[in-house]
Parts: C-alpha cells; structure tokens; sequence
C-alpha cells in the first residue's frame, strides 16, 4: 500500500495525507452502505464542504498563505461533498437497495 501511495505526487504532504484520508472515510461509507447500514452520513458532505469553504475564504483573502489550500484543494473537496450527498440520499431513501431487487423489466423479484 505504501508503495501505491508513492507513486502518486502531491504538492503537499497535507493534502496527500486528506487524500488518503478521504478515501479510507469513502470506503467505509460505501461498505457501511452496501451491509445495510442505511443512517445519514451528511456530517461527512458538510466536513468537505466546510474544508472547501476555508479554501475559497484562503484563496480570496489570504492568498500569501496558501500552500495548504490551493485550486486543487477547492474542487476536490466540492467533489466529494456531492458524492456524499448523493450517497446519503441515496441510502437513506433505499434507493440503492431497491435497484438491486427489480428485475431487468421493473418489477420486483421474489
């Protein structure tokens, strides 16, 4: 694993380190989904969306400090914040347990 995460170059060790991050909170979202886990997770799409707010407020009013927070930063978070929402709306309505028992023509099986 640590090899793989070598081979990718980040600007910063922070965001390789939110990266990561990120995407272990994803996997365990998606495999809490999928075990029928079926609760609301928008604290993880407002943790992105607030991380991505402070960067627009960096970039606008600080932009001499802004090794953390660059252009990068803005749209992956903003990315992640709608997975999650879809994700969580998704979820929560059954949405993506009820596509998994119709049938090809609509149709519920038994």
């Amino acid at each position: 694993m640590a090899e793989l995460i070598a081979l990718v170059t980040f600007t910063s060790l922070a965001h390789q380190i939110w990266f990561v991050g990120s995407m272990l909170l994803l996997l365990i979202f998606c495999s809490a989904v999928l075990l029928g886990f079926n609760q609301q997770f928008h604290f993880l799409a407002i943790l992105h969306a607030i991380v991505a707010v402070e960067a627009i407020f960096s970039r606008l009013f600080r932009p001499e400090d802004t090794e953390v927070f660059s252009v990068h930063c803005i749209w992956f978070n903003l990315l992640m914040a709608i997975v999650y929402i879809f994700l969580t709306d998704s979820a929560g309505t059954g949405q993506l347990k009820d596509d998994e028992t119709k049938n090809t023509d609509g149709n519920e099986a038994n």
